[in-house]
C-alpha cells in the first residue's frame, strides 16, 4: 500500500512538472501584450543631451 501511495504522487508530480511551463507563457482571455520601444530626449546637469530609450507595454 505504501508503494501504491509513492507511485501516485510521482505520477502527480510529472503531471505537474510537465504542464505548468506549458501554461506559464500564455496570457489570460487571449490577451497578448504589445511593446513599443520610445527614444526619451532629456538634458543632463551640465546641459548635455542624453537619449534614454524606455519600453512602454500596454
Amino acid at each position: 500500500m505504501r508503494h501504491s501511495f509513492i507511485a501516485i504522487a510521482t505520477a502527480m508530480t510529472t503531471v505537474f512538472a510537465v504542464t505548468m511551463p506549458a501554461e506559464a507563457g500564455t496570457y489570460s482571455y487571449g490577451y497578448r501584450q504589445t511593446c513599443v520601444v520610445k527614444t526619451i530626449k532629456n538634458y543632463g546637469a551640465y546641459g548635455r543631451v542624453v537619449m534614454k530609450k524606455v519600453r512602454i507595454c500596454k
